[in-house]
This record gives structure tokens, sequence and C-alpha cells, in this order.
């Protein structure tokens, strides 16, 4: 047995536990992260880096995507990693996206403003004018390269007092209070279970009945665009108006998913919506799919991927549209729900089910979750 006492032990070196090592942190709180992989390959790695609180329906989770927002930027500085408050754009090329884009703004939208496309244009100028209607500008989105700021803020934590990450060391057993790995037996005041659906390893009954499902997403990142190439706000076709709860409530939005099932049933059967991002290489990031269930075929399906650089050519014209990069991740996802938080017993938690809003609530939901702590 290990001589080492901590006051928490988190499981998983994802944003998830990251988010809450770094509340621990601020807390003084003697932390041990333990990561199963020499360094964090799951969904926080394999993301648009979005930080999307124009996706949140109004009231805490909206504030909580602020909340996040706040922390990911003056993390930005403190762990020295690439961040842009690019902001976004939703465009519109039909009237029935526009109508949805206009009763948004007006009951409730917050830091959004309407664009005419010479405005859009003046912000985006690689964005497709033709039959272009409007757009909804929003200032709150920001833009990180997932991968990069993950392993910055993990290089962070580690230098700071009292906090220690263990890569290459996956927990077998937890008996409150010890954790038993494949190196050592810790001790620890609490424990938070973050390393997605893997806790399935951990805990196959508690899984097996949770309402949680995984989902596989397809994304894809361009070769690098010429130095004169700008993107501006991170650009959303309207599709995206299917994808994230703050449109729900619009009147409009019902009838615009029946046009899509009939016209494109291919977006529904694959959970298609697109967007593209820009990271600080003047690469695109572009996705993504959603396909839902509990074990995948392992290949991505090049049909998803040609269904998706279509559809982004409808909106975003690239001066080079040669892909450097494909790949998928995978999800848990608590359906009806934004996280699943299981207490599997006292002072042992299980925090994951962020579904694909991980890198826009882990912050803002470590916060809350330890505020008393």
């Amino acid at each position: 047995m290990s001589n080492e006492k901590y006051d928490l032990i988190i499981v998983g070196a994802g944003i998830i536990g990251l988010a809450h090592a770094y509340q621990a942190q601020l807390k003084g709180l003697k932390t041990l992260i333990i990561e199963k992989e020499q360094m964090a390959i799951g969904a926080s790695v394999r993301n648009f880096g979005m930080v999307w609180p124009i996706g949140q329906p109004q009231g805490y989770l909206y504030d909580r995507a602020m909340k996040s927002r706040e922390i990911w930027i003056d993390l930005s500085t403190k762990a020295n990693f690439w961040a842009s408050e690019s902001g976004s754009i939703h465009l519109a090329y039909a009237k029935d996206e526009w109508d949805i884009l206009h009763e948004y703004h007006t009951n409730w939208g917050q830091n959004t403003q309407l664009l005419t496309p010479n405005e859009i244009l003046k912000l985006s100028p690689h964005v497709n004018p033709t039959d272009l209607i409007g757009g909804l500008f929003s200032t709150t989105e920001v833009n990180v390269n997932a991968k990069q700021a993950i392993h910055s803020i993990a290089t962070y934590l580690k230098q700071q007092p009292n906090l220690d990450i263990h890569y290459g060391e996956q927990v077998q057993k937890i008996e409150y209070p010890l954790v038993h790995t494949t190196d050592a037996t810790y001790l620890a005041d609490r424990i938070l279970v973050c390393s997605g659906s893997d806790f399935m390893t951990l805990y196959p009954e508690i899984f097996k009945q949770s309402p949680l499902i995984k989902s596989k997403l397809q994304m894809l990142r361009s070769k690098a665009q010429p130095a004169s190439f700008a993107l501006g706000p991170m650009l959303c076709g309207g599709l995206t108006l299917r994808h994230y709860a703050s449109f729900e409530s619009c009147s409009g939005l019902k009838a615009y998913k029946q046009r899509i099932s009939e016209e494109s049933p291919w977006f529904d059967e694959w959970g298609i919506h697109v967007m593209a991002s820009s990271n600080e290489f003047n690469e695109i990031v572009i996705g993504d799919s959603h396909e839902y269930g509990f074990s995948f075929d392992p290949f991505n399906k090049q049909q998803i991927n040609d269904y998706i650089l279509d559809y982004l050519q409808g909106f975003l014209l690239l001066p080079h549209r040669e892909i450097l990069d494909t790949w998928y991740g995978v999800y848990a996802k608590n359906p009806g729900g934004t996280e699943f938080v299981h207490e599997v017993e006292d002072k042992v938690t299980i925090v994951t089910g962020f579904g694909g809003a991980g890198m826009t609530f882990s912050f803002g939901f470590a916060h809350e979750f330890m505020s008393d702590w």
C-alpha cells in the first residue's frame, strides 16, 4: 500500500477530471488524478474544442456555460495555451432557418446580433454568399485546440503544490477509502470517477442500470489554409438548429426538422449537423455526426464524411479543401439530461454523461459541484 493519503482522488484525466482537479487546486486540496493511458486520448481531445454557450437554453445551463467560458479564458493564460474568443455565426440560407434565428434573437438571445449578408462577409469573408439570407452572430463562443489545451492544463496542474497526476496506471477497484490500482493502493477522503463511459469497467452494473448511452462522432481537419485566409467566427449551417437545446422553444423548429427529414433523411440517419472552426495553425476543424448505441464499428464511414463536406461547401468556400486527418470519438450521453451524477456510496461519486458538451460544461459544473467543499 502507498503511504500517500489524499483529500481527493480523481479517476480520469480528461476534461471532466481536470476541471474538478482545478477546483480542488483552488481549494488547496491534496489531489491525485489517475489516468490509465499515457496521455488523454478519449473524447476530450477528439472534438472541435468549442466552448458553446449559444447552444444552451437560458437559465442555469447558460450560466454554467458562461462560467466555463470565464475559466477557460483565465486558464489559457495560466496554462499558456491558444484560445480564441471568436464568437460564432449561425448561417441561414432558407427562410425557415432565418425565421428560427430571428425568433431566438428576439425572445432569448443574449449577446447576439442579427446580421445581413454583407455584415457576415465582413466578419467571415469566405462564407458562401450564394442564397445567403443572414445570420445570428454570438460573441460568447470560445475556440481552443482540444488536444493542446488538455495537455497544457494537465501540465499546469502538475506544477501546482498538492496535485499529482499518474499516467499509465489503471484503477482496478474502489473500496472506500481505498483506491486499488495496477501500481499501488491509495487512501482518499473523497473519490470522483470521471472516466467517461469507461467507468463501466469499474461499475458495470451501475452503467447497465443507468440511462447512459454512447455516441460515436466523426470529424475531419483540413490542411492549413493560406496565410491570407481568416475564418473569423466559428460557423454553423442550418442543420445545427436541430442539434442544440437553445433553439427547441422556437415555433418554427418542428416544421424545419420535418423538412430536413423529408428532403435529406441521411442527416437524421447519421445525426449530422455541420460546423467549422479554425485552430492556431489555420487548419479548419469540421464535423460532425452522431451514432447512438453501446458498441460501434471501429472504422469511419466515408459516406458520412462526404455528407459533411458536401454540406460544408454550401456555406464555406475553402481555398484548400484537402483533408489532413479524419477521426472518431465516443462519449457518454444521458438522454434527457445534461450530465450523469451517481453517488456509489458516501464520498464516492461518478460524474460523466455530458454528451457533446463536455468542453462547454465541465469547468462550470465542477465549480458548482465543489462549491461547498
